[in-house]
């Protein structure tokens, strides 16, 4: 699962542009600061292949990992 730390997001789109997924959108809203943060898409599938961390120059992408069920 990805996770994006809107306080670190300054709204590039780097993260966006290497999701092979094409998992992780940039908000159609700006936020306080007036930058249009990285989001996940509801509803959509992480492959992990963590191209959205390393490319992320502010380093608010992780990528978590979800608990076997």
């Amino acid at each position: 699962m990805v996770e994006i730390d809107e306080g670190l997001c300054k709204g590039c789109g780097l993260c966006v542009a290497f999701c092979r997924e094409q998992a992780i959108e940039l908000s159609p809203a700006p936020n306080s600061r007036g930058a249009y943060t990285a989001r996940v898409l509801g509803g959509a599938v992480c492959c992990a292949c963590r191209h959205c961390v390393v490319m992320c120059p502010e380093a608010a992408v992780r990528l978590l990992r979800v608990p076997d069920p």
